[in-house]
């Protein structure tokens, strides 16, 4: 796998390229807006140049990068004004991305507010469909396992096998697998042993060839939780044995797998320079 984290664009979308090869990534993530806000951030064509001029330079590939959707987006919100806005600022974010030649697009599935798993996961696949329907993006769509939290969809791989069974154009999405999530919802990748289990579970549901990307994350809270707290390698409840084991998996090789720990840059950093150091 191409170990990197999520970099900040502040500056300018171009400047985080070079960001993330100072701090030794082979792969990077980035929002390419304010996360928090619904107005849709419109670049110029000499801002979508510049970043694709700043990929070749510093020698990464479109597969190389992806972005993490906004945090605002709900594709299963119970609310129609809510679900309007998520729909149209998910199909803004395919847009920028494509202009900016990134490979991917990671997506929390949404929260159904109450209403029931079912509904959720229909909501979610409709959102999709009708997204689909009117473009059809050359990113693939990348929809995040989730910690199990409140009423959130994705906390299981057969919840996001039967989203992607409900979407037509299947192609168009994959999946995106954050370890502490998936240690969080319960599923237990503390070895080898216990990762085996899991690829065992992931391939009956969703295929591992459908995981395109990878969070890096260690997790403060024991497995089962439900919370989703980060921690930095090796500093929670997964620890070194557990990503250890993952790093050198064949089955997730050449995909981008990204830290979203807390501490800054210098964490970053760090954890990268471990990472590669537990490689075979």
């Amino acid at each position: 796998m191409k170990i990197g984290c999520h970099i900040s664009i502040r500056g300018g979308i171009e400047n985080s390229v070079q960001r993330a090869s100072e701090l030794g990534c082979e792969s990077f993530q980035i929002f390419t807006q304010n996360q928090r806000q619904w107005i849709s951030k419109i670049y110029s064509k000499t801002e979508i140049q510049a970043f694709r001029n700043a990929k070749n330079k510093f020698e990464y590939k479109s597969t190389d990068i992806i972005s993490h959707g906004s945090y605002l987006i709900n594709l299963c919100a119970n609310e129609p004004d809510k679900l309007t806005k998520s729909r149209q600022a998910f199909l803004e974010e395919l847009k920028r991305c494509d202009a900016l030649g990134i490979s991917a697009v990671v997506i929390h599935p949404g929260a159904h507010g109450g209403n029931g798993n079912e509904w959720g996961i229909k909501t979610i696949a409709d959102s999709l469909n009708e997204i689909l329907k009117v473009y059809t993006p050359h990113v693939k769509i990348l929809l995040e396992t989730i910690a199990g939290q409140g009423t959130g969809i994705g906390y299981t791989f057969e919840q996001l096998a039967a989203i992607r069974n409900q979407v037509y154009q299947k192609d168009a999405v994959g999946f995106c697998l954050d370890t502490c999530h998936i240690f969080s919802a319960g599923y237990a990748i503390r070895n080898d042993n216990e990762w085996d289990a899991v690829i065992r579970q992931i391939n009956a549901a969703i295929n591992i060839d459908n995981i395109k990307a990878i969070h890096l994350n260690d997790c403060k809270y024991e497995c089962g939780s439900k919370k989703d707290r980060h921690a930095a390698i090796s500093d929670g409840y997964i620890g070194f044995d557990g990503f250890r084991s993952l790093i050198n998996r064949n089955e997730f090789k050449n995909i981008p797998a990204v830290l979203e720990v807390p501490g800054g840059d210098g964490v970053f950093r760090d954890n990268i320079k471990m990472l590669k150091a537990m490689r075979y």
